[in-house]
């Protein structure tokens, strides 16, 4: 049991009425099930089903509580059918609070939780209107111990509290204290008003904060046990990084939740199949060299009906990697050759898998899902892993391959980059938009705004915290928060790291599969940004001096891709017409 769940629990038996306050995706809505399961006694409504509703800026008093509304519902009466009758029109019609009552009344001995989600959605006293008196905890119906009756006629065994007549129905309205109100609201949204004073009298409320550190890692290793340890631990520390950081900048609204996290393990296939990769394998960049035997057992998992065992023949796949979906992969059998994938045309950057192992996991009829895990210095090691989970394994010549099922935990990302891409940075993005300060994403402006807006105490952890979450996109996953437009008019947008040496959006450049980002020094490299210098390379920026001797002019160079650099066009003035500019 969880520490707001708790809270909620004694909150509930003060007060009544409590409400879970915190950012989207803390697991409020998962507390509502566990708070319901932890009930110390009966329970017939579960804040579920029918006992839940959820507020939206249309909701109504004559929706919630009752009022004038149409009925389409049509009664056949004489000389009709039900098909030909008309329909009932507008009526007088109670809302479902009034029928939550009307349950609670009947069964006294037995407790209701009802739940009202996104609370501060709508015009909450609108909405409620009369009903805050009657929530107070002091002001509910209490039932006579002494009471003998059943079902419905309990209504003069209630006494006690508050009532008020309703302006439809006239009827005297009460809320019995076996009726618990329990209500969430996202906190971050700031396009939704504050709930006023009257109603945070009657409510208590209770702070849902993001999981964080081990506790994070270990719910994230119980829910997800397919899902490698590596994987898990770096998305739980970056989301640490990133909510430390919004948390001192932006205040605890900010934060993140750990809920999208839990999505990880979304797609996981039953088998996987796994080869080595290398340098002879991958060098003509657009295709990857198989063996005949490996090649058939992945091909009978996607597209049992399809066969490649006669020379000339192929097949094509759609292959997700990364985040993007490549169409027209051909797995074929060439009438001279190995066995390949051709990747020709579709831009699969097989060149960069060079010396890892991929992992491809059929993900339905004809598609695969590849992985890549590079060595990084421990080829035995990584190869024995590999092996040692395998239920089967081709004899390898100079190749290790294999087969294994995802029963035990694996060193694959299980859709992390998509988690990321698609559910965590638009929500980021949007919390730092909506407090207006976007340049906390973008590294070259946030150091301003930091120095300028945080107290010293901040800065540095403040700092090095979101320089820890820039590392994880683009090192990890291949991404990058970039800035578009100019003006009131601009604004963020999460675009790919180009590998293979390619200047990516928002001018860093990627070697390989590495990001060079402001200020890094690349050994044996050719490209550098903001004034560093390239060992054995052959770019400078900022007027510096590179290993090659060559100056850049007014800091600028142009790259030559065949190894030179030829100085950009601005060049300094000379001291002459400097003096004449002077003069």
């Amino acid at each position: 049991m969880t520490k707001a769940v708790k809270e909620a629990l004694a909150a509930l038996e003060l007060s009544k009425n409590v409400i879970l306050e915190g950012p989207p995706g803390t697991g409020k809505s998962f507390a509502v099930a566990e708070i319901a399961g932890s009930w110390p006694r009966r329970l017939l409504g579960a804040g579920d089903g029918k006992w839940a509703v959820t507020f939206h800026p249309s909701t109504s008093y004559e929706e919630f509580v009752e009022g004038i509304r149409y009925n389409p519902k049509r009664v056949a009466t004489s000389g009709t059918t039900p098909a030909t009758a008309k329909p009932r029109g507008f009526e007088l019609r109670s809302g479902v609070f009034r029928k939550w009552i009307r349950a609670a009344l009947s069964e006294p001995d037995s407790d209701f939780l009802v739940l009202i989600d996104e609370i501060n959605r709508a015009n909450v006293p609108k909405v409620l209107g009369d009903l805050l008196l009657l929530l107070e905890s002091t002001k509910r119906l209490h039932h006579d111990p002494a009471c003998t009756r059943t079902g419905a006629r309990h209504g003069a065994c209630w006494s006690g509290g508050a009532r008020t007549q309703l302006p439809y129905s006239n009827k005297l309205l009460g809320v019995p204290d076996n009726l618990y109100v329990l209500a969430t609201m996202n906190t971050s949204d700031r396009s939704i008003a504050p709930l006023d004073s009257a109603l945070r009298r009657r409510f208590a409320f209770v702070r849902v904060s993001p999981l964080a550190g081990e506790e994070l890692l270990g719910e994230l290793k119980d829910a997800l046990p397919r899902i490698g340890d590596e994987v898990l631990q770096r998305s739980a520390q970056a989301l640490d990084s990133v909510n430390r950081a919004l948390r001192l900048a932006l205040g605890p609204d900010a934060m993140l939740g750990h809920s999208y996290l839990f999505q990880i393990d979304g797609r996981a296939s039953d088998v996987r199949f796994w080869i080595q990769a290398d340098n002879s394998s991958t060098q003509t960049g657009s295709q990857f060299q198989l063996t005949i035997d490996w090649a058939s057992a992945l091909l009978a998992a996607v597209a049992p009906d399809e066969s490649i065992n006669r020379p000339g023949t192929a097949v094509e796949l759609d292959v997700e990697y990364s985040g993007h979906i490549y169409t027209g992969v051909r797995l074929e059998n060439p009438t001279a050759g190995n066995v390949r994938f051709s990747a020709h045309g579709t831009r699969l950057p097989f060149r960069t898998m060079n010396d890892g192992v991929m992992v491809w996991a059929p993900n339905g009829h004809r598609q695969v899902r590849l992985e890549y895990v590079p060595f990084n210095g421990a080829k035995d090691d990584v190869l024995a892993t590999f092996v040692e989970r395998s239920d089967y394994t081709w004899p390898a010549t100079t190749r290790a391959f294999g087969r294994f099922g995802t029963d035990r935990a694996i060193r694959g990302d299980g859709g992390e980059r998509d988690v990321w891409r698609f559910l965590v940075l638009p929500q980021l993005i949007e919390t730092v938009s909506q407090a207006f300060v976007p340049e906390l994403l973008i590294a070259k402006l946030r150091q301003t705004w930091i120095q300028d807006n945080l107290p010293d105490s901040a800065k540095d952890e403040v700092s090095q915290a979101f320089g820890d979450f820039d590392r994880f996109l683009k090192d990890v996953l291949l991404l990058e928060i970039v800035q578009a437009g100019h003006g009131l008019s601009s604004g963020l947008l999460i675009e790919d790291v180009v590998a293979g040496g390619d200047v990516g959006a928002g001018g860093d450049v990627v070697a390989g599969e590495d990001v060079l980002a402001d200020g890094d020094v690349v050994a044996g490299g050719d490209v550098v940004a903001d004034g560093d210098v390239v060992a054995g390379g052959d770019v400078v920026a900022d007027g510096d001096v590179g290993a090659d001797g060559d100056v850049g002019a007014q800091g600028d160079a142009v790259v030559d891709r065949d190894g030179g650099s030829d100085l950009a066009q601005q060049s300094a003035p000379d001291d002459e017409s400097a003096r004449e500019s002077a003069g």
